[in-house]
Parts: structure tokens; sequence; C-alpha cells
């Protein structure tokens, strides 16, 4: 495998680089909605639902996305991802009614819709420390997250929501460009990359049973993930803005802090992964996000930051156990695919998260009831998950 991976310093950029990239383009629109807002005079609950397609495409593209990856290539598949997310991006803030505007950002989420599938299985068959090198790659995840609303609160403050969309999708254009010649050059390999860390299988009879709590685990893991995302900007707007004189730019700010710091526990959790039982890892994980999120309920202070920091924490230290679990039981052909599978049910929760969030508001102005509602949630799915099988020894070596 060495021999074939002659530049893994530009895998590991370009792995990264479209992990940040990918994330930024999904979650920054729920801070430039509130500029939107404010200058097209339609309502949260209305502006916020024009995404509800292209989030439910960031979840449907994740298998079609992992087969032409496992058919085709990994690299090559990135590459077209970063281009697309550049130009669909640039039409979004070109876009001048809600009709055009929930075309783009539809757009947008089907290249969304790419890197996990394509980019996650390239990670894991390019990498010795498997663990290691997905927690280090799940940290740009976070890292896009909150640089997407920090970069948006700031480029509106200084211009306006248009080049919100514009800026980052010229640097988008230029980074699929940069990667497209690297393959061409031969600094990248267009084939894809097969490891042989993953040849064993574990027992037939486990199978269905590890795969019906994983799916549980997986679908009730992104719905928290969902719902703490693309609310957070408006709970900290509803809670904290007026009692403290917050703009678009601080409460960016405040949701960067709390994506960057939570995503180097996805590095702290590779290297749990690489030592541990992911079912220890999972539980903790779980429990934890089952606690916390009761204490947000109704926080309308500095703790409410401090708390939604940690859940989020918590939810991002067990991705990579998850993945390395999902590359242990998949046929080495159809990774992708299967990657593709996870991610249609992490991203395909996107718009009933969202449906239940501008429900919420629409009748509460609040999201109280959904945070109390997710809390329960975790709790029982820690009960699911504790009937995971464990292990005497580590199935990743």
């Amino acid at each position: 495998m060495d021999s074939i991976i002659k530049q893994p310093r530009l895998i590991t950029f370009y792995a990264a680089t479209g992990h940040l990239m990918m994330h930024m383009f999904a979650a920054f629109y729920f801070v430039i909605v509130l500029a939107i807002e404010d200058d097209w005079n339609f309502s949260y609950d209305e502006l916020i639902n024009l995404w509800l397609l292209g989030s439910l495409l960031v979840g449907l593209g994740s298998i079609p996305a992992g087969w032409l990856s496992d058919q085709w290539s990994r690299s090559g598949m990135l590459a077209i991802m970063f281009i697309g997310l550049g130009v669909s991006s640039i039409l979004c803030g070109l876009s001048n009614n809600k009709f055009s505007l929930m075309i783009n950002l539809s757009a947008l989420g089907l290249f969304c819709s790419i890197y996990h599938p394509a980019g996650i299985s390239w990670v894991v068959n390019t990498s010795k420390e498997t663990g290691r090198a997905l927690g280090f790659n799940n940290i740009f995840g976070g890292v896009g997250i909150g640089l997407g609303a920090f970069s948006s609160g700031l480029i509106i403050d200084m211009y306006n929501w248009n080049y919100a969309f514009i800026f980052p999708g010229l640097i988008s254009i230029m980074i699929g460009i940069g990667l497209f010649l690297h393959i061409y050059q031969g600094k990248i390999s267009y084939k894809n990359i097969i490891s042989d860390k993953f040849n064993d299988n574990p027992e037939q009879n486990q199978l269905l049973k590890i795969a019906i709590i994983m799916l549980v685990s997986i679908t009730c893991m992104s719905f928290v993930y969902q719902i703490l995302q693309s609310s957070l900007p408006k709970v900290i707007d509803i809670r904290l803005a007026e009692k403290l004189d917050f703009g678009a730019s601080q409460i960016g700010l405040i949701v960067s802090f709390i994506y960057i710091v939570s995503g180097l526990m996805n590095y702290i959790g590779g290297i749990l992964a690489d030592k541990y039982p992911e079912k220890n890892i999972y539980l903790i994980g779980i429990l934890g996000q089952g606690i916390l999120l009761f204490f947000i309920f109704s926080l309308s202070n500095y703790f409410l930051i401090i708390i939604s920091l940690f859940i989020v924490a918590f939810n991002s230290s067990i991705l990579p156990a998850e993945n390395l679990l999902l590359a242990y039981f998949s046929p080495q052909k159809h990774q992708s695919l299967v990657y593709g599978i996870k991610f249609i049910v992490s991203f395909a929760i996107a718009p009933i998260a969202l449906f239940l969030i501008s429900t919420s508001y629409e009748a509460t102005k609040e999201f109280s009831y959904l945070y109390l509602s997710s809390g329960i949630l975790m709790l029982i799915l820690f009960f699911i998950v504790f009937t995971l099988p464990s292990t005497t020894k580590k199935v990743y070596q």
C-alpha cells in the first residue's frame, strides 16, 4: 500500500480540507439566514425551510456518491465535490428570491453528500493508525462548522450576506482545481487504494445485531447533532443576544468556538478507538449527551454555551470508533457504499430535525422541549447500545 501512496501529506491535506469545506457549507446557512431574515423581511421559520431539500440531499446523495466512489475514484469524486460546492455557493449568493435560493441550496446539499462516503473510505484505506487518522480528520468537520459560522458572521458585518456565500465558493473552486492537477500529475492516486487491515470479519451471528444497533445509534446521534447544530445560533440569539448586545459576528464566534473546541474530541476519541472497545466509547458519549441535554432546557446565561460545548464534544468523540466498526464489517469493494448508507441515515434525519425546529419555534418561539425530548432519547439509546456484544480483545490492530 505504501508504494501506491506517493504523497500521504497531500492526501491528508485534501481529506481534511474536504471535511472542513463540506461541514462549513452544510452549516453556514444557519448564521446567514439571520441576515436574510432582516433583508428580505421573511420569518425565520419560512427561510430555514429553504434548506429542507438541501439537507435531505446531503443524505440521499450519499449512496450514489458512495457507489461512484467504489466503482470509479474516491479522489476524483472529492475533486468534483470541491468544484460543485463552490459553484453552488456562488449561485446562492446571487439568489434574489426564495425559490432560486432553495434550488441553489439544494445543489449545495447534493455536492455536500459526496464527502463522507468518498472521504472517510479514502482516509481508512490510506492510513496506518486508522483511529488516530480518523480522529484527526474529524477535527476538521468541527472546524468547518465553526469557521463557517464565524466567517459568515464576519463577512455579513463587513459586507452583506451575499458575499458570505460567494467568498467561500471561490476558495472551494480553487482547491478543487488544485486536487485535479495533483491527480493529473500522478502525485495523488486516481485509482482506489485498498487496505488489508480489515480483511477479518466478525462472527456472522453477530453482524445483524451490530448492524441494527449501529443503525439505531447513528440515527439518534445524528438527530441530536442536527438539532443542536441547526438551532444553536438561534437559541443564543433568543436567550443571550439581547441581554449581552450580541450581533451576527458575536453569535458566529460563539458557535465557532463550540465546534472548534469540541472538534478536538474527535482526535481524542480516535486515539481511544485504537486502544479500547468501541462499546465503552459509545456508552460514555451517549450518556454524557443525555444528561447534559436536560441542563440546557431553560438556561439563559453563559452556562448555555459551556453545556452546549460539552454536548457537541461527547457527540463528536464517538465518530472514529463508529467509522472503524463500519470498516471492520463492510466488504472492501463496497466500503464507500456502506459509508454512504451510514451518512444517508445521518443526514436524512436533518429534514426531520429542521421540521421540528421550525415547528417548535413557530409554536413556542423556543426549543426547550425539543432539547428535553432529545435528552430522553439519548438515555433510551444508552440502554440499547449497552446490549452490543462485548469483545475480549481489540479487533483493530
